[in-house]
Formats: C-alpha cells, sequence, structure tokens
C-alpha cells in the first residue's frame, strides 16, 4: 500500500492525478526570471490575441500571438506567446479564449527550488549509504550494496588480479532506473557537476540538506565527491586501466537497494572509453578539488596522476571496444567511436598541465562539435577550453576555441529560431534520453553566451529549460515533483518500491522517444510522433527512466541562467538621465594624452585593489588601446563586454550607463537595442567617453567584471578624483 505524500508536495499531485491533459496552453510550469525570456505555445487555437492575469484577477499585460507555425514533431499548428516584457515578480496565468494556463511565477530566484532538487535527486541515488529521514523525509530507507567484496568478472582478469579476486568498490551512485554503476555514464555526468561549480562557484554557495551540508564545502562538490572516490576505486592500480562498469549479471527485480544487495556483484571488462573518460573527469576534478586541499590531503594529485595513467593505458590500448560479455545483460554503454573520447581527456590534461603532447592529440582529432552525451563528448573539452581560453599554454589557438563553441551555437540557434515551438530540437533529436539532448543543447549554447553574450544563445538556452517544465506538446513537467502537471511514475526502482505515493523528487524523464524499445512491456503509446511518443508509467524505461547524465544537465542549465540572465534594476531607484548628461559634460578634458590615460588607468588600478575588485579596465583613443590592465581573478569574459561597451558609446556618444538607464526608463529591454545586433553591442554600465572640451568623443575608458552601476562608478569616482584634483597634464 502506497504512504500518503508529504503536505507539501500535495498539491502537485492534486493537479497531477490525472497525468497531463491536452492542454491549450503549454508554458514553463514552474516560472520565470524577471529580466528573463517568456514564451508559451498555444496549440491548434483560433485565437490570435492573450492576456496575463495576476493573482488578483487584475489583467497586467496583454499581446497578440505570432503567426501561425507547423511543428512537424507533434503534427501541430502552434503559435507562441511572447510576454517576455512581464517582470514584475508575482504569481500569474495567461488567458485567451477562455481558456487558462496553468499558474508561474515570476521571480528573481525561480529556479533555485529546482536546481536543489535536481541536485538532491543524486544523493537519494547514493549507494552504500543509509538515507537518514532528516535529509530523506519520506524517502528515507537503509543502505543498499555495500560494494565492499566485488568479484573480478573473468572479462577483466588480469595476471595481478585474476578472475575471482574480491576488491573494494564503494559509494557511487546509482546509474539510473537499476541499481549497477557505470564509468562511462559516471564521466559526463560529474564532469558537468564539476563544469557548474567551476562556472558558477557563488551560486552553489547555499545547503541543499545532505548530510555533509555545513562542512564548509560547496554541497555539489560533496556529491559529486561522493562518486568520484567510487571512480578512483575502478582503475586497475597495477596497470591504469579501467573497469568499464560495476554490476550485477542482471538487473535486480523491482525492489529497494537493500533488498537487492546480496546479488553478486563484479568489475567488467576494462575499456578505451571508460579509461578515457575517467581521465578527462579525474584531470576535471583535480583543478575543481585545488582549493579544498585541506579537507582532501593529497587528493588534487592523486586525480591527476589517476587521469595521467588511464591516458598512457588508453594509448597503449586504443580500441579496447566494449561489448557485454555473454553472461552480463545489464546497460552496455558501448561506443566503437573514440575520437571524441579522446579528444575530451586530452584537452583536460591540458589545462591540467600544459602539457603540448596532450594539445596535439585534440587537435589530431579536431573536428565540429555535436551536442555531448555519454557517447559523444568531444565538446565537453571545449567547454573546458573556452572557460580557461585566456590562461591556457602555449598549443591552443583561443580564436579556435571560440569558433568551435560559436559554431554549435550558432546551429542550434538557428534550429530554435524557426521552430514551431521555440526548441533547438530537431526530429533527429528525439531520441532515448531526448530531454537530457535538449538540457545539453543549452548548456552548449550557456557556453557560446558566455563568450560572446548573443542574446539569442541565453533565450534559446531558455527555452531548453521551458520545454522540460511543460512547454512541450506532451503537457507535462518532465520533473519530478515541480510544476503543475509533473510526470509521476518513473522507470526508478526506488520509486517503485518505497510504498510512497510521490516519486523520489527531482529527477527529469528520459523523454518522449519513438524508439519505443518497451512496447512490448507497456500499456500502448498515445502517438508515434517524435514528441508525443511518451507514456508516464513505470514499465517505460525507453521513455520514462530517470538517469545521472540526464539530470546533470538540468543542475547546471538551471544555475547557468540563474547567473547569467540579466538582473532587473532596483525598482525603488531611478537614476536621473539629467544628473548623467551633467557627468558627461563635467568630465572632459583640456587635452588628453598616453600620460594622462596612464595617470587614470594607475589610480583605477589603486581603487579596484583597494576594494579587491576583479576587474578589467581599458582605456582606448580611437582604435588605440593606451592603458589596459586586468586584476587577478578577473574573467577573460570582460574583453568582450569592453568591446561592446565601447561600440555602444562610439555608435550614440554617451555613456553606456546612460543608454542603459534611457532604454529602461522608456520602458525598453537594454539587451534588444533596435537596429543593433547585440553580439557587438552591450548596454550596460562601465563605458565612459573621452571628450575633450569642445570636441565629440575621441574614446572611452572602460571597466567591466562587476554590477553595471557599479562599473560605472568606478569610472566616474575616478575621473572627478582625477580631474578635481587637478589631475590634468
Amino acid at each position: 500500500m502506497k504512504r500518503l505524500l508529504l503536505p507539501a508536495l500535495l498539491p502537485a499531485l492534486a493537479f497531477a492525478a490525472g497525468g497531463a491533459s491536452a492542454q491549450a496552453v503549454k508554458l514553463n510550469q514552474l516560472g520565470f526570471l524577471p529580466q528573463g525570456q517568456k514564451l508559451a505555445v498555444v496549440a491548434q487555437s483560433s485565437a490570435s490575441a492573450f492576456e496575463v492575469v495576476d493573482a488578483g484577477g487584475k489583467t497586467v499585460f496583454q499581446g497578440s500571438l505570432g503567426a501561425p507555425g507547423r511543428w512537424e514533431p507533434s503534427g501541430e499548428t502552434v503559435r507562441v506567446a511572447d510576454f517576455s516584457a512581464l517582470t514584475q515578480p508575482g504569481s500569474y496565468r495567461l488567458k485567451l479564449d477562455g481558456q487558462w494556463s496553468d499558474t508561474f511565477s515570476v521571480a528573481a530566484d525561480a529556479y533555485r527550488p529546482l536546481n536543489g532538487a535536481a541536485l538532491k535527486a543524486f544523493y537519494f541515488n547514493r549507494s552504500a549509504i543509509a538515507l537518514a529521514p532528516h535529509y530523506a523525509d519520506a524517502w528515507a530507507r537503509p543502505a543498499g550494496h555495500p560494494d565492499n567484496q566485488i568479484l573480478v568478472h573473468s572479462s577483466a582478469a588480469s595476471a595481478t588480479r585474476p578472475e575471482g579476486t574480491v576488491i573494494a568498490s564503494p559509494r557511487g551512485w546509482y546509474d539510473a532506473g537499476d541499481y549497477n554503476k557505470y564509468v562511462v555514464n559516471s564521466g559526463i555526468s560529474t564532469y558537468t557537476l564539476l563544469a557548474a561549480l567551476e562556472h558558477f562557484p557563488d551560486y552553489f554557495k547555499q545547503d541543499t540538506g545532505i548530510p555533509e551540508s555545513g562542512n564548509g564545502v560547496p554541497d555539489i562538490l560533496d556529491e559529486a565527491m561522493w562518486n568520484l572516490e567510487w571512480m578512483l576505486t575502478m582503475q586497475d592500480p597495477h596497470d591504469g586501466g579501467v573497469y568499464h562498469k560495476l554490476t550485477n549479471l542482471r538487473f535486480d527485480g523491482t525492489v529497494m537497494p537493500h533488498a537487492a544487495s546480496t546479488t553478486p556483484r563484479y568489475v567488467v571488462a576494462k575499456s578505451t572509453a571508460a579509461a578515457l573518460d575517467f581521465a578527462a573527469t579525474m584531470a576535471t576534478a583535480s583543478r575543481v578539488l585545488a582549493p579544498y586541499e585541506r579537507q582532501w590531503p593529497g587528493m588534487p594529485a592523486r586525480m591527476l596522476a589517476a587521469a595521467q595513467a588511464a591516458w598512457r593505458w588508453a594509448e597503449d590500448h586504443p580500441r579496447a571496444v566494449f561489448k557485454n560479455p555473454q553472461d552480463v545483460v545489464t546497460g552496455e554503454y558501448g561506443d566503437a567511436s573514440l575520437a571524441d573520447e579522446f579528444s575530451w581527456a586530452a584537452a583536460e590534461l591540458f589545462i591540467a598541465t600544459g602539457d603540448r603532447q596532450y594539445a596535439r592529440v585534440l587537435l589530431e582529432h579536431d573536428a565540429p562539435l555535436a551536442t555531448p552525451s555519454w557517447g559523444t563528448v568531444a565538446a565537453l573539452g571545449w567547454m573546458s577550453l573556452a572557460h580557461h581560453r585566456a590562461r591556457l599554454a602555449p598549443g591552443i589557438d583561443p580564436a579556435l576555441v571560440e569558433r568551435r563553441i560559436d559554431g554549435l551555437a550558432a546551429q542550434l540557434a538557428a534550429v530554435w529560431r524557426s521552430s514551431g515551438y521555440r526548441v533547438p530540437m530537431t526530429v533527429q533529436d528525439f531520441v532515448w534520453g531526448s530531454n537530457a539532448v535538449i538540457l545539453n543543447q543549452g548548456m552548449m549554447l550557456l557556453q557560446a553566451y558566455r563568450l560572446k553574450a548573443n542574446p539569442d544563445y541565453l533565450q534559446a538556452a531558455q527555452s531548453s529549460l521551458d520545454y522540460v517544465l511543460g512547454r512541450n506538446a506532451t503537457g507535462y513537467s518532465f520533473v519530478t515533483g515541480v510544476g503543475a502537471r509533473p510526470f509521476m511514475h518513473p522507470h526508478h526502482r526506488p520509486s517503485m518500491a518505497d510504498g510512497v505515493a510521490a516519486p523520489v523528487p527531482g529527477w527529469l524523464s528520459g523523454g518522449p522517444n519513438p524508439g519505443q524499445q518497451d512496447a512490448d512491456k507497456c500499456p500502448p503509446y498515445p502517438s508515434k510522433l517524435p514528441a508525443l511518443s511518451y507514456i508516464d508509467h513505470d514499465c517505460s524505461y525507453a521513455a520514462n527512466e530517470v538517469a545521472i547524465n540526464w539530470n546533470a544537465p538540468l543542475v547546471y542549465v538551471s544555475a547557468a541562467l540563474s547567473v547569467l540572465t540579466p538582473q532587473p534594476m532596483n525598482p525603488t531607484s531611478t537614476i536621473s538621465l539629467d544628473a548623467l548628461l551633467r557627468e558627461e559634460q563635467q568630465l572632459q578634458f583640456e587635452r588628453f594624452t598616453d600620460d594622462t590615460a596612464r595617470a587614470i588607468g594607475e589610480r583605477m588600478v589603486e581603487r579596484a585593489r583597494a576594494g579587491n575588485l576583479k576587474v578589467t579596465i581599458r582605456i582606448s583613443r580611437g582604435d588605440q588601446v593606451v592603458f589596459a590592465h586586468a586584476m587577478p581573478g578577473a574573467s577573460p569574459d570582460h574583453l568582450d563586454w569592453i568591446r561592446r561597451k565601447n561600440n555602444l558609446v562610439g555608435r550614440t556618444g554617451h555613456s553606456s550607463f546612460y543608454t542603459h538607464n534611457a532604454v529602461r526608463q522608456a520602458g525598453g529591454d537594454h539587451d534588444r537595442l533596435p537596429g543593433l545586433d547585440m553580439r557587438d553591442y552591450a548596454a550596460h554600465g562601465g563605458a565612459f567617453p573621452i571628450v575633450v572640451r569642445g570636441g565629440a568623443p575621441i574614446g572611452t575608458i572602460t571597466v567591466s567584471g562587476l554590477p553595471g552601476e557599479q562599473d560605472h562608478a568606478l569610472v566616474v569616482d575616478t575621473l572627478k578624483d582625477y580631474l578635481g584634483a587637478g589631475g590634468q597634464p
């Protein structure tokens, strides 16, 4: 008998009891960030206009639907409602022709609960640990699979570890709906969590309620370490090779982990893919763990050494392609194309060591990128190279890194622009784990946005998240416990066997899959159309299983959008445009020379150093840079922001902060200026025109690295100090 659901989750269950209905309005059922893109899709409707109504019944926004368009994956004719201009926090519904959408919110922290739940799902899938009620609530359970007496399978036997050798391989995450652990899939999953922390460290300072919370280490790193410590046990210390998986000979039945723990388990054959995925992940971990040497003494060095040993084994065994032995029928994760694994491992080891041998291998395998998945991992290496491009050792051209990332993003954005549902997916993307495909597309779009700040990339990534949260043809939110219509019956043994009405929260469903590989074991699917080929039934491993590699990009994308989406200005403070114009008139020069630039630049550096500000400073006269300085810890992304801010000053003749406020106060969007390609312009504070009295602007003084108002203040305060103190040479 199923136990009753916790009271906090009852509303979601009530909405979802009958499954997703044929909603006319499909949208993100969780909500939106104030300055984020906000779209809904209206299917098969004759309506031409819509309105947004707040919780009190007041209409707060009205708009026209876009032109009808056909979306082939679902066979629907749809129209898009764009209400991105709605920025006021609150709770809303969209209304048209008497039909209502599900309730959604607009909030600055809209994705914080989602991100926390998606990350905590990994805790719920830990092996070898009891989940205590204090942390797991209704989903508490005894420990399962201690994995301290694992047998070496005949396929993995060696002279130093013959068949039947007993080894310990505890910890790690159960891979998916089953109870086995796979190095190949653990690689991309763990890497994605490490990348999220490396790229957005401030976002992950909040605790998620796991046993390690409060220990001075971000919970996301504690969670990753649970799996990394298991992965280290999967390396043969005698030769550096890595076992492909730890598994039963056959899948367990529908039982809780502790009830299946008596089944014999094995490490099975070493493989090139496992060795290279292991090498890439350990090299990444070695640099992410470096600031935490006190918590894990010697671990970063141990991980790097393990990565290098696995690399050497792979070089000696470049075609050890894994196939299940005859007596093993669990998940295979077989991959016969290994160039991308060599590329990824080479990239991470190059970043970690600066050794050009890795750069040479990487360039040997250079090719246009594809959206990453467990079997297509090259893009992960280029993602790391992009983050570290300003500090790469000689051997890799940063411009090549940018071209590779931008090339993939441009393709995805082109699909997004032409899609009826405004998503970057094509028919070919509806495969096993299609929901992870679209989130990994979003992750790569965000890499390109970090490089070039093209608003299309940010908006297309937002659409990736919107899709899995309800703006899809099925009408489901594909995350357990999230949204008005979450799926309820994942193919996930703990959720199936625990006696709790609600599934374990925070898990992403695999999503629509026209392959329907489980059709003989399940009720009929509602459709064979790719986007509708989905069934919310726990029999469905092809469309409704969960997996660690699917949840990882949900963690990444929800965090990245929260950080990268422009923040709203404080609505209680309106900047006086007249005051900004007076600043421009007062802060002019009698003459401006290279000595002037150096004197001002040095004062700005002093201010930045005193405030420990991680900013980049650049002073230009015409096309000539006459002063440049990056403070320690400044991001390489600052240079592109400076370029775009300077272009705006050159176009308008005013400070970029003046233009930002003028647009906002006129009701416009500072990230969408009519007639300007925002890849080349940025209406954010920090660029100030250099004017010699009586003339036009001749250059710019620019800062990047702080919120726009603070960037602007650093420039203006320095100029006031310099000019007011008679500093004009």
